[in-house]
Order: structure tokens, then C-alpha cells, then sequence
């Protein structure tokens, strides 16, 4: 027997996954599996009839059960398997038919590749024995990346290639095509970027957890994926574009929360950019991301809610609105009466003028909003009025009002 695996030739020394699965075994003296890092079974050892329900049923289904994944990110299992190249020794969880294992991840840089479930039973591992599972570990991570359908080109490559997308710098659609095809990446069906902004800087930990999320979430398609200081951005891939900006913003809402419960992280910001159906069109979507993201900073409560570029309504524009405005030196002078009006009698005209247009001219709704009574609402609405001239019956005035009021508050950020 081996004392050591660091000299084994994987390449020539196994043919499959479940040979390697029983080497490791003979070597350990104990039953192994080996997942991916979806939890898919990759291969499985040998085994004597003294084995526990978790395992026999995910020999069965080919996947780990839900309730045991459950289970380990609930017991802290999973967190220290992502923080640790060391093996974890992981006590018996009777209530989902789990018996005592020694697990170690198997990892390249800050991805995780997968598992190898060593199933001790009551037997203990001499250290000697944990050494071999962490070299085990090292061993398979060679086979799985030899064993890619899709070569693996680099991680530079594809980021080079996601930059370039994103930036332009590909005009040519046939030239996106063949990049494409020599990475193995399918550019096909409908396409966005999604941003998703961190409060500080991406560590290698929320790297790996993001990482293994980005591949276990499968709500919609990652295509390309960029760690960029604060920021994670991804191409989503889709077939029906109907339901693909809602697929997408589920997977954002469940990400979120995953994250946050994972690592307590909060204060997330995210976005999508328009969908389309061409990678040339990867620049705009990007350029329409950064946009909602920026708004978002200056209009945090309005926005809160809002992931989509689509979803900004007026807000898309409203930076070239004040632009166009201030080349004009412009001021609304219905707004300017209203302001002086409030400053001498100390009243809210104004506030309460931006607050009935932003609840789609619903007197209800904007007096519960304001904390006043309705007939309280009707009667500052007939003062605005009297003092600024508007006619809120006119439909063109409130839009022009409400996109001032607008520029107004994005000047004031």
C-alpha cells in the first residue's frame, strides 16, 4: 500500500473516475464519494453493506440529498469546507441519515471544484491518513480538470475576452463568434449583464462563495463571470426573453439572500442591463448596468426595488434631461412660486406636490403617505394651484413639473 500520492500518474494510472474513487479508498480504508461542486455524484467507491442512508441515496439519485446539503451549510459544515484545504471531520447527523465523515474540498485557486466524502463510520483517521486525503484532494483536482469536456484556456483568456465584450473593443460579430467558439463558450439565445455590487471589495472568501452559488443557483445560465474590485459582473444567458429579465432577478433576490445568510453579508446592490439578442449588444447592457447602479445611488428609496435598466422609466433619462436644462439655464417658474411660497409661510406645497405626482395623482395614497388627512391633500392641492399655476388636470404640465422636481433632487445628491 502507498504511504503517498504525490508520485501517482493520474493520467495513466486511471481510466475513470470510480477507479480513482477506489484507489483512494483502498488507500483511506474507508468508503469515498466524490462530488462536484453542485453536489452531483461524480464517482463512488467500493463498500461494505455497513453504509447510512445518505449515501445509498445518493448513490441512488446520482446528487446529494437536499436535506443533507441543508443540513451541513446549517451545521457550519459547508462554510468551513469552503475556508479550509484541510479535511474537516464532520460528526454523524442522525435526523437526515448522515453518518460520521471526513470531508476535504477540492479546489482550484479560489473555485471549488468539488468534494471527497471519506465515510469513517466509528473508525478515526490517523494523521498520517488525513495527509493522503488532503494529497487525494490535489490528485482529483488534476482529473476533473483533465476530464473537462471544455478545455480550460486560462481564466486570463476568458476575462480578456468578457473585457473586450463588455468595453466594444469586438465590433464584428463573426470575430465575437470565433473567439467565442475557440474558449467553448456558446454565445446563442438572449443575452444581459448583471451586476452585483458588493459594500466592500470582493475577498477570496466571498470570491469562493460566490463562485460555488454562481454554479449550484440554476435560475438562469452564466456565461462569463468577472470579480472587478466591489463588483461581480456576469453575462446571463436565456432562451425565452418573456420570462428572462424575472428568471434573472430571482437569481439575484436568491444570491442575495444566500450570501447573506452564508456570511452575513448585506447592503448589496444589484442591476441588469437591456437583453439582447446578440453578444455585440454586451456593451450597452453593460453601459445600461452601471447606469441603474449609479441612480440607484442617488435615488436609493425611489429605486430601491429596481434591478432592470427597463424598469427605470423616466429615470433613464433624467441626467440628459438636466443637462439639456442647465444648457438652456432653465428654471420651472411654477416650482420657483411654490418655493418661495413654503419659505414664507412655512408650508410643504412643494413636498407635498412631488409626493401626489409620485403616487400617480392618487390623493389616498399620497395623503397616507404624507401622514395627513385626505381632505387635508385636496386642499394643498388646490393652494398649488392657486400659487403655482399648475393645472393638475393637465397631464403635460405634471410630467414637466415632475421631471424638474427630478432634476432637482438629482442635483441635490
Amino acid at each position: 500500500m502507498r504511504d503517498s500520492l504525490s508520485s501517482t500518474n493520474f493520467n495513466e494510472d486511471f481510466q475513470s473516475a470510480d477507479q480513482l474513487a477506489d484507489y483512494i479508498a483502498e488507500i483511506l480504508e474507508c468508503p469515498i464519494t466524490i462530488e462536484d461542486s453542485n453536489h452531483h455524484l461524480i464517482s463512488y467507491s467500493k463498500h461494505s453493506e455497513n453504509i447510512d442512508e445518505a449515501r445509498i441515496s445518493t448513490i441512488m439519485s446520482r446528487k446529494v440529498p437536499d436535506k443533507v446539503i441543508n443540513s451541513l451549510w446549517k451545521n457550519g459544515i459547508m462554510h468551513k469546507l469552503f475556508e479550509s484545504d484541510e479535511p474537516i471531520a464532520i460528526p454523524a447527523i442522525e435526523e437526515v441519515g448522515l453518518g460520521n465523515r471526513i470531508a476535504v474540498s477540492i479546489r482550484k485557486n479560489n473555485e471549488i471544484l468539488g468534494f471527497i466524502w471519506a465515510h469513517t463510520n466509528d473508525k478515526a483517521l490517523s494523521d498520517n491518513k488525513l495527509q493522503l486525503l488532503t494529497e487525494a484532494a490535489k490528485l482529483v483536482k488534476k482529473f476533473m480538470l483533465h476530464s473537462r469536456t471544455r478545455k480550460i484556456k486560462g481564466e486570463d483568456a476568458y476575462n480578456n475576452f468578457f473585457w473586450q465584450l463588455l468595453m466594444g473593443d469586438i465590433d464584428n460579430e463573426s470575430e465575437i463568434k470565433q473567439r467565442a467558439e475557440q474558449l467553448g463558450i456558446q454565445l446563442d439565445g438572449n443575452l444581459a449583464i448583471v451586476i452585483i455590487e458588493f459594500k466592500n471589495d470582493i475577498t477570496e472568501t466571498i470570491e469562493r462563495h460566490a463562485n460555488y452559488l454562481l454554479k449550484t443557483l440554476n435560475k438562469v445560465q452564466i456565461v462569463l463571470r468577472l470579480f472587478d474590485q466591489k463588483q461581480l459582473i456576469l453575462l446571463v444567458q436565456g432562451a425565452q426573453v418573456d420570462h428572462m429579465k424575472q428568471l434573472i432577478i430571482a437569481f439575484i433576490q436568491s444570491f442575495q439572500q444566500k450570501m447573506n445568510t452564508q456570511l452575513e453579508i448585506c447592503c448589496m446592490k444589484s442591476s441588469i442591463g437591456l437583453i439582447y439578442h446578440s453578444a455585440i449588444n454586451m456593451t450597452d447592457s453593460y453601459k445600461q448596468a452601471l447606469k441603474v447602479m449609479e441612480l440607484k445611488d442617488k435615488f436609493p428609496d425611489t429605486l430601491e426595488g429596481i434591478y432592470s435598466y427597463q424598469d427605470l422609466g423616466i429615470y433613464q433619462f433624467i441626467e440628459e434631461l438636466r443637462n439639456k436644462r442647465q444648457q438652456m439655464h432653465y428654471e420651472n417658474e411654477s416650482l420657483e412660486k411654490l418655493k418661495a411660497y413654503d419659505k414664507k409661510h412655512h408650508t410643504e406645497l412643494l413636498p407635498t406636490l412631488k409626493i401626489y405626482l409620485e403616487c400617480d395623482s392618487n390623493v389616498n395614497q399620497a395623503a397616507k403617505k404624507m401622514f395627513i388627512h385626505a381632505n387635508t391633500m385636496n386642499y394643498r392641492l388646490k393652494r398649488i394651484e392657486e400659487v403655482s399655476g399648475i393645472n393638475l388636470k393637465n397631464a403635460h404640465l405634471k410630467v414637466t413639473a415632475y421631471i424638474d422636481l427630478l432634476i432637482e433632487s438629482f442635483d441635490d445628491m
